[in-house]
């Protein structure tokens, strides 16, 4: 018997990295509205290599023009994001995240990596920092 899917956000750990498996975008979307969190939609469709996928996430989360589209910067932006900014938490969606020869297994591990090293900052200071990849 295969596990019973998430059916709110209650039931995704608070400081997580996961695939985005059967959930959708639109209700992941739904669920952060009601929780009052803010939804980061970061579309990766049509990037090929590391920098296109940093400096997509960068505009996605709308990072200062010194953001220097690197795993170190990206690590110090994410960190820098303030704890509420408006709402009690994150919910981070990287849609059409590669798979090619531009951004292979090791990139994108070490992209998920950064995102796992954020979440348990985030995790430290008390705030729901969830990241869902696709």
């Amino acid at each position: 018997m295969s596990p019973k899917p998430p059916s709110s956000l209650n039931d995704l750990p608070s400081n997580s990295v996961r695939p985005l498996g059967r959930l959708t975008v639109a209700t992941l979307r739904e669920w952060a509205a009601a929780a009052g969190q803010r939804f980061v939609d970061v579309d990766l469709a049509g990037c090929h290599d590391k920098k296109a996928v940093l400096k997509a996430i960068g505009k996605g989360f709308g990072f200062p023009d010194w953001y220097g589209a690197n795993l170190d910067a990206l690590y110090d932006c994410l960190t820098d994001l303030p704890d509420d900014a408006g709402a009690p938490g994150y919910v981070v969606v990287l849609e059409h995240l590669p798979r090619e020869s531009g951004f292979d297994d090791e990139a994108r591990a070490a992209l998920l990596d950064v995102f796992r090293d954020a979440a348990d900052a985030f995790a430290d200071r008390g705030v729901p920092f969830r990241v869902v990849y696709g």
